[in-house]
């Protein structure tokens, strides 16, 4: 039995401009995908405060995003809560670029 999950592919690597943060979804579920200076990221695509605002709707600074909705302030790259300690950390996903072709990896 085989129990790898194969990458989905996101799209083209040229269509997400670097500083900025699209929304992707596959199969009801949604993921934020970020391209920054070093490279590009994904994670769950809403905030894990109560209003579960979109987070592609936040503003990027740097490697770090701001939630349009409750303001707390998230490390792209490991998820972590930088504004609130005790807040969830995101999910995070590796992706990975081939051909000028992004894939989600789980």
């Amino acid at each position: 039995m085989n129990n790898e999950i194969e990458p989905i592919l996101i799209g083209e690597s040229q269509d997400i401009d670097q500083g900025s943060v699209e929304n992707f979804e596959h199969e009801e579920v949604d993921y934020a995908i970020y391209h920054l200076k070093s490279g590009f990221f994904a994670t769950q695509g809403h905030c894990s405060c109560d209003e579960q605002a979109f987070l592609n709707e936040g503003a990027i600074e740097d490697d770090e995003l701001e939630c349009a909705s409750c303001g707390r302030i998230f490390n792209i790259v490991s998820g972590d809560s930088i504004s609130d300690p005790e807040a969830h950390p995101l999910k995070i996903y590796n992706v990975t670029e081939e051909e000028g072709k992004l894939f989600l990896n789980f």
